[in-house]
């Protein structure tokens, strides 16, 4: 029965990750093959033209199909995927616990995701305008109505984030099948008229195109071929959302089959016309008969907003996951569905997203000019991830060196090449990207130095908890108030650091001689896997009869709840009620010292960063009258 249900779930699964996972990937043939023809160097020619092919279909079959398909999606974590998952993955061996391998993995991490904000940034606003210059062609001089359309686009796309995207998500798998089968239709009429297109299927093409050029030309090319395959590290990402057979299913039933034909319509068009390469306009758009244009630009457009709404959920989930970890202030997260767990809605990060897009197509104007700059983050995070893949073959799977080297020998030379190929477009648009992406990682670098260093002071302060109970124990004076309290562990901790009495907690006693019956200090602990069994989440430790330390352990995919406490002391007989406990927190109060303890570069972004910090009994939506939060002033 097991294998009927997995088995009749695999269609519907498929489908439903070709409309989601593929969007990215999906509207590349608007502009990957055009930018690849500006490319400065390439002469004009068949041979040109079956060498770009050739390239293209080559870095789909190398980088999609057998990096990421084949090898990447292996490393999932409890079936998520993604750089967080893999490096969530890594800390979880012993070879990872030392001090050295920590700040690894976390640097990878936070370049990751300061890349992928990045691209994320560029991926909507390039997809929109590349789909609404679809009407150059029938339409001249329309490109400041092309701006104010990809604008209204993307503001509306932004503004209705808030309201959920239960409705629009509907749409995505039928659209993104009639997109897949109408340019692989259109690819395939061209294909036919032009048949001496499929000799780009041998790799000699793109071997003698590119011997021919200078080392600056093969660079500036493979920096526009890799527009190709941008979205790849999508695949891996969503891979917890769909898992890697149904994912793989629609690569190769559709989304692969599709783009090949299209990339090869598009060559078998230009061989048909020769003098078109040097046309202002995309041979995607070109080849078009003129009554499908305005359907096709339709068409293009309702699938740029798939790719980027893709992208802008990855986005929140990012955001998400990084909140778990600890790498990101606790912003508000707002559950925009009942039923799917998975859709959410983060106000700063969607503003910011909206903000940048617009941005950036006010700024370059058209997508030729955008897709300068896009390509160093997609390049620079798909090396991380191949460096975080080799280190789990090594040290968690064990596999030989000789694989390994293998491996290597594969992976590192291709991302290595189109890395190389960004860098050198650097002048051309790509600082943008790095300037976004420098400047992410300094945020989330401050927030985390600065974090670190508030649990540095806490444990100078505060009191062990045994030394605590020992001291409350000693007290005669002490009025025992006959009510359950939890007193939350607000800063993190390191793993078996956390064991001392919270901020909040000796605040209290200090100031009202005042110990409540039970007291328990709650610490929420993130994991190194995604999500929790329910009988694993909570750990007990009782140093009194009347005072216990419970560890609550959760997931980076999932957020952070009081429940489980409250069924646990309610098993324990601590309460009978949610009601009766009262609840306690602490709240640093940053202030800038005159000697200052962290440098300038942490202080100003840790402070502005904190301002948004959302506290403990905020997150967890607790009653306002039953909490109280304790400040406690902190020279930074």
């Amino acid at each position: 029965m097991s294998g009927h249900s997995k088995k009749d779930r695999l269609l519907p699964t498929t489908l439903a990750a070709l409309g989601i996972v593929f969007g990215d990937i999906g509207t590349s043939p608007m502009y990957a093959m055009s930018e690849s023809l500006k490319s400065p160097g390439i002469p004009a020619g068949a041979e040109s033209i079956l060498g770009i092919v050739s390239l293209i279909l080559w870095s789909l079959f190398l980088i999609v199909s057998i990096k990421y398909l084949f090898f990447i999606t292996r490393a999932n974590n409890k079936g998520e995927g993604g750089i967080f998952a893999i490096v969530a993955l890594l800390k979880s061996h012993q070879a990872f616990k030392g001090k050295a391998a920590i700040i690894l993995t976390t640097s990878i991490a936070i370049a990751a995701a300061a890349l992928l904000f990045a691209d994320s940034l560029i991926t909507p606003a390039l997809s929109v305008m590349a789909a609404t210059e679809g009407l150059k062609p029938i339409f001249s001089g329309i490109d400041h109505w092309i701006m104010l359309a990809s604008i209204v686009i993307l503001t509306l796309l932004f503004a209705i984030q808030r309201l959920g995207t239960s409705t629009l998500s509907r749409l995505f798998t039928p659209v993104m099948l009639i997109w897949f089968s109408a340019i692989g239709l259109l690819g395939l009429k061209e294909i036919v008229d032009a048949p001496e297109i499929l000799r780009a299927l041998s790799p000699v093409h793109a071997y003698h195109l590119l011997k021919g050029l200078t080392l600056d030309q093969v660079l500036g090319l493979l920096g526009s071929i890799l527009l190709a395959v941008t979205g790849a590290e999508a695949i891996y990402a969503d891979m917890g959302h769909f898992g890697r057979k149904p994912i793989s299913f629609a690569w190769y039933l559709f989304a692969l089959n599709g783009l090949i034909l299209n990339y090869f319509g598009q060559g078998a068009w230009l061989l048909k016309n020769p003098l078109a390469g040097d046309l202002e306009h995309s041979p995607f758009f070109a080849m078009l008969p003129v009554e499908l244009i305005i359907p096709m630009v339709i068409l293009a457009t309702l699938a740029s907003v798939i790719a980027s709404q893709a992208v802008i959920s990855g986005m929140f989930s990012l955001a998400n996951q990084a909140i778990q970890l600890e790498y990101l202030p606790r912003l508000k997260i707002f559950q925009t569905s009942k039923s799917h767990r998975g859709q959410i809605y983060v106000k700063e990060i969607n503003t910011l997203l909206a903000v940048g897009c617009i941005l950036l197509v006010l700024t370059f104007g058209s997508s030729s000019a955008l897709a300068s700059a896009y390509g160093f983050a997609v390049s620079a995070t798909m090396l991380l991830t191949t460096i975080a893949f080799t280190l789990v073959i090594y040290f968690l799977w064990r596999w030989s060196p000789i694989k390994v080297l293998a491996f290597c020998c594969f992976a590192l030379p291709l991302d290595g090449l189109f890395l190389a190929a960004t860098i050198t477009k650097l002048p051309e648009g790509h600082y943008l990207t790095l300037i976004i992406a420098v400047t992410v990682t300094w945020l989330l670098a401050a927030w985390i130095l600065g974090t670190r260093y508030l649990v540095g002071v806490a444990q100078r302060i505060d009191l062990p908890i045994p030394f605590f109970v020992e001291l409350v124990n000693k007290r005669k004076d002490l009025y025992l108030q006959k009510r359950p309290a939890i007193f939350f562990q607000h800063l993190p901790f390191p793993p078996g650091g956390s064991e001392i009495a919270p901020t909040a907690l000796l605040r209290q006693v200090q100031l009202t001689s005042m110990l409540y019956q039970p007291t328990v200090i709650v610490d929420f602990m993130a994991a190194d896997t995604p999500c929790i069994n329910e009988n694993a989440r909570i750990t007990a430790k009782d140093y009194d009869k009347d005072i216990h330390f419970l560890t609550v352990a959760h997931g980076f995919a999932e957020g952070i709840s009081i429940k489980a406490v409250i069924l646990y002391g309610q098993e324990r007989g601590w309460w009978k009620e949610a009601s009766q406990i009262v609840y306690f927190s602490g709240r640093e109060d940053l202030r800038s010292g005159v000697s200052h303890r962290l440098p300038l570069w942490i202080r100003w972004p840790f402070e502005w960063l904190h301002r948004y910090d959302r506290s403990l009994p905020s997150t967890l939506k607790l009653p306002a009258m039953n909490y109280v939060e304790l400040g406690l002033p902190i020279d930074l």
